[in-house]
């Protein structure tokens, strides 16, 4: 990575799930990962690389820096 560029990473998570982008698994695999669940989900970019530990609280990266993205509807939507 340049110096220019700092390491970061997307967190998604929904009420049944959470997942991240790493090296083998980038934000278009995230995001189809989360539409398959079928649950909606939030969507964060955390300027830490993917191997650093964070805390977690109701289901938010407790980080600094951190950009809340949006909440998505899955397209695999679950009904019931």
């Amino acid at each position: 990575m340049s110096k220019d560029v700092q390491p970061f990473h997307f967190y998604a998570s929904s009420v049944a799930t959470w997942a991240t982008t790493t090296e083998t698994r980038d934000l278009r695999a995230l995001i189809k990962l989360m539409d398959k669940e079928g649950f909606n989900y939030n969507l964060f970019y955390v300027p830490l690389p993917a191997d650093i530990s964070y805390k977690i609280k109701h289901f938010v990266p407790q980080v600094a820096g951190l950009i809340w993205l949006g909440h998505f509807e899955a397209k695999g939507k679950r009904h019931g």
